[in-house]
């Protein structure tokens, strides 16, 4: 009997045949969300096959009315990837979706779309970057995407940058040197999508990839759509991270005749370069336009990674790209160091290099357009002009190295702020990461640096936010996370980043916006005065990891929030369980509100 049993089992599994594979998802995305449509994304496989999948989009979270549907096929080519456009949607209405291969269903995402240009309705936005995959699975955004505490009902948020790291990790091995010529392609670009796979993939306390846990980055990306930046470490940091410098410079020592690329060959036409952006275009739901540039070699067939998006009567994001058409990063061929920065004593270096005319950040095509959007907004009424930027353009962090506006790129940065100034495009905002510490700061810059050179004037209502990092280095070198501590940080000559004695010492605006026109509700943890004696320390966190919410209400009024929790040393794959808290806080109203 017992052998009857056995051979009716076996029987049975011959005529069900073998079990059905189930399609795995590795997460959703939204992005890019401009009047009429949005980019969905997933990443779908199947026993190593492509996937056919519907997108189902609705105003129902629960998918019972109002669904639209839209198909594709995951790609082998990009990594099982897939992008959908999603057409014909509603503004100012907030959309949930998921992917479904017809059995197995992805987890929901959420996205809303821009509100009319003319409605005065209230956009709340929230931006980060820089996450190293030795700190996942990136615990400073639990919570983010649920009904937990820590969730923030978002309207869109900006991923600025450095969304994976090439180094190595407990677990993870770094990304090989990419070859400009593209001889190692499959290679580099392999690695890469094995770089953004684990930030997207839970870990454990040893380190190893799973589906376990906290699913790094997967809360986020699906609590809110995304408008996404690119920075130094998905073009492999060192290695080809200035697009627009000659073809002869892969790596960053320069001789000073390469210092502005008037050679006609740029970097970001090399193969070596698509081999970076393509595992960046995959991961992400970005669009993927190529830019027509007639007249401008350095920018003419890019892929377009800048883009301006009005948020209704308020708020214009303006997203440009500092990466794909910047002249190459200022350093000394035998030394290897920057050739601007900070001297030995703390001192600024002269870096009469950084100052050359003829360097740019943006290339002309985007200059031209990036002033034209500002305009075209002052002229529109819009009350703030947000401009996602990966490199801070003020004269605090930015004067470490010669990657950044001010350490590298002087010129235009005066150029850029001289022309906010002088046509009074007041509310500029920019967001940056990048500096791996969290501070708000005013912008000055010099009305006259021809005739005059060294006067400063500060650009009457812009300033800067720099936020996170999400996970990376340098906020773990600082044990002491008390008030007190902060306090001595920023009073400390620091020969690495200007602190108060050295921005005195040179005539900089301090940290803070102290005195700024419509400051009000100033906050931050530790100190119980700020409000009634707001001081630059209240505008400064150099310890944490976290993120910035920037407010901005029916009536015009902005309120910009820090949350962040205390920073932990590298590969020690925190588990979720603390929630970011806030930190800082302050109001800024508008003149003649």
């Amino acid at each position: 009997m017992m052998k009857r049993s056995a051979f009716m089992v076996v029987f049975l599994l011959v005529l069900a045949g073998p079990a059905a594979a189930v399609t795995v998802f590795d997460g959703v995305a939204a992005g890019d969300m401009v009047p009429g449509s949005a980019i969905l994304w997933t990443r779908a496989v199947d026993e190593g096959k492509p996937v056919r999948l519907t997108a189902e989009v609705s105003p129902d979270a629960g998918f019972g009315s109002g669904v639209v549907r839209f198909a594709g096929v995951t790609d082998p080519g990009r990594d099982f990837t897939l992008k959908l456009e999603a057409t014909g949607l509603t503004a100012g209405t907030a959309y949930f979706f998921r992917f479904t291969d017809g059995s197995t269903v992805s987890r929901t995402g959420r996205f809303v779309m821009p509100p009319p240009a003319e409605a005065a309705v209230p956009v709340r936005l929230a931006f980060s970057g820089d996450a190293d995959g030795r700190w996942r699975p990136y615990v400073a955004v639990n919570g983010f995407g649920s009904t937990a505490p820590g969730s923030q009902g978002l309207d869109y948020y900006v991923f600025l940058g450095d969304t994976i790291y090439e180094t190595a990790s407990t677990g993870s091995a770094a990304t090989p040197d990419v070859a400009t010529d593209g001889a190692n392609a499959a290679e580099v670009v392999a690695a890469y999508r094995r770089k953004y796979l684990e930030n997207r993939m839970g870990v454990t306390a040893a380190g190893a990839p799973g589906p376990q846990g906290q699913l790094g980055l997967q809360d986020m990306l699906a609590a809110t759509g995304s408008y996404t930046l690119l920075d130094n470490h998905e073009l492999g940091n060192r290695q080809l991270q200035a697009g627009g410098a000659p073809l002869a410079t892969k790596h960053t020592g320069n001789p000073a005749g390469m210092d502005a690329n008037d050679t006609g060959g740029f970097i970001n036409k090399t193969a070596g370069f698509r081999a970076l952006v393509q595992p960046y275009l995959e991961y992400h739901p970005l669009r993927e336009a190529v830019v027509v540039a007639a007249g401008d070699a350095r920018t003419e067939g890019t892929t377009r990674l800048y883009n301006a998006v009005r948020w209704g009567r308020h708020v214009v994001q303006i997203n440009l790209d500092d990466r794909s058409y910047r002249d190459i990063r200022l350093k000394d061929p035998e030394k290897g160091s920057d050739v601007t920065g900070i001297n030995a004593d703390g001192s600024r270096a002269a870096g009469a290099r950084a100052d050359n005319p003829a360097r740019t950040m943006l290339g002309a095509t985007q200059l031209a357009w990036f002033k034209a959007e500002l305009l075209a907004a002052q002229a529109a009424g819009v009350t703030w002009k947000i401009v996602a930027i990966s490199s801070p353009i003020d004269s605090v962090g930015s004067a470490q190295d010669g990657k950044s506006w001010y350490g590298g790129y002087r010129a235009e940065r005066n150029e850029i702020l001289k022309f906010i100034a002088e046509n009074r495009i007041s509310g500029v905002v920019f967001l940056s990461t990048d500096d791996h510490q969290m501070r708000t700061t005013r912008l000055a810059y010099e009305p006259d640096p021809a005739g005059r050179p060294g006067q400063r004037a500060l650009v009457p209502g812009a300033f800067l936010v720099v936020t996170g990092p999400i996970g990376a280095g340098g906020p773990d070198e600082i044990s002491d996370h008390s008030f007190r501590n902060i306090e001595a940080v920023l009073e400390k000559p620091n020969r690495f980043m200007p602190t108060t004695p050295d921005l005195r010492a040179h005539g900089d605006p301090e940290i803070g916006l102290v005195g700024f026109p419509g400051l009000g509700d100033v906050m931050r943890a530790g100190d119980g005065g700020a409000a009634a004696n707001p001081r630059p320390v209240d505008f400064y966190a150099p310890d944490l990891f976290g993120y910035t919410v920037l407010e901005v209400d029916a009536g015009g009024m902005l309120r910009v929030s820090t949350y962040g929790l205390e920073s932990y040393a590298a590969n020690r794959f925190v588990q979720p369980g603390a929630v970011p808290g806030l930190v800082m806080r302050f109001e800024v109203r508008p003149a003649g509100l």
